[in-house]
């Protein structure tokens, strides 16, 4: 037997979640406590450039392109600004994966 769906209101879902201030400074919240965690894993590997371009990047809302309803969602993203960032966090030839925020994440 299958169950029902249940359909949520789109105006509702937006006003009571999506623009909610609580759920914004949740995630907002959580962004904050994971920088600081990646940057010291950074500085204790040994990678000052990569610890000190850390930084957090609230205010925006994701697109929602992938969501079979289109749903654009508040976010907050820990964003690092060194150039090599990707490569030391997935690894390469020249860079060692490294996995700072996988790892910062875990520990979170």
């Amino acid at each position: 037997m299958a169950t029902p769906r249940m359909r949520v209101d789109r105006e509702w879902l937006n006003t009571n979640v999506l623009q909610n201030i609580e759920v914004r400074k949740a995630i907002n919240a959580t962004a904050r406590r994971l920088a600081p965690i990646v940057q010291q894993i950074a500085f204790i590997e040994g990678d000052p450039d990569y610890a000190n371009s850390v930084r957090v990047e609230t205010g925006t809302t994701r697109p929602g392109l992938k969501s079979p309803t289109h749903t654009r969602r508040p976010q907050a993203r820990v964003i690092i600004g060194d150039e090599h960032a990707m490569e030391k966090e997935h690894g390469t030839r020249i860079y060692p994966k490294k996995g700072f925020l996988r790892r910062a994440v875990r520990r979170l």
